[in-house]
């Protein structure tokens, strides 16, 4: 866990010990394969959507979504390891049932789930540039929930309408 103490008088740096390089990729690897999935699953509500401000809006998230992935990925590269890329998955897996409404509460669920394990990660004593790529992409992950909250409420007024 981290402490704030020494974050808040360093600012910089950890005074004490951070997490191997080794340990930092196998801990990366299970965040970048999440976010992968997460971006498939993207792309099928993307391919399922017919109404194209919704689309626009999702295609605009998944490309934040796709240079976080790539952030993590470098950042494992970085420590000498290799980087989960997803040439396991197929997009055919990942297909969308349901209405919008349903979609959008599915992507939201998917999302939160992604954010909450950054949030886990943060809390360990990752080296500062570790620290700083994991900030980011919770910083866009929260941007993306706010987006789909945001979507969520105009499908969902759409329909009462």
């Amino acid at each position: 866990m981290s402490n704030p103490i020494k974050e808040a008088l360093l600012n910089r740096g950890w005074a004490g010990q951070t997490m191997s390089r080794t340990e930092t990729v196998e801990r990366l690897n299970p965040l970048i394969e999440q976010h992968i999935r997460l971006n498939h699953h993207y792309r099928a509500a993307i391919r399922h959507c017919d109404d194209e401000r919704v689309v626009d809006v999702l295609e605009r998230l998944q490309k934040t979504a796709r240079t976080d992935v790539g952030k993590l990925s470098e950042t494992v590269f970085s420590c000498g390891g290799t980087a989960y890329n997803g040439t396991d998955l197929s997009p055919e897996d990942f297909s969308v049932n349901g209405s919008l409404a349903d979609l959008f509460e599915e992507l939201h669920d998917l999302e939160t789930d992604f954010n909450e394990s950054l949030a886990d990660e943060l809390d360990l004593e990752h080296q500062m540039r570790t620290r700083g790529v994991l900030e980011a992409v919770k910083s866009n992950s929260q941007d993306r929930l706010n987006a789909l909250s945001a979507l969520q409420r105009r499908v969902e007024g759409a329909a009462a309408a």
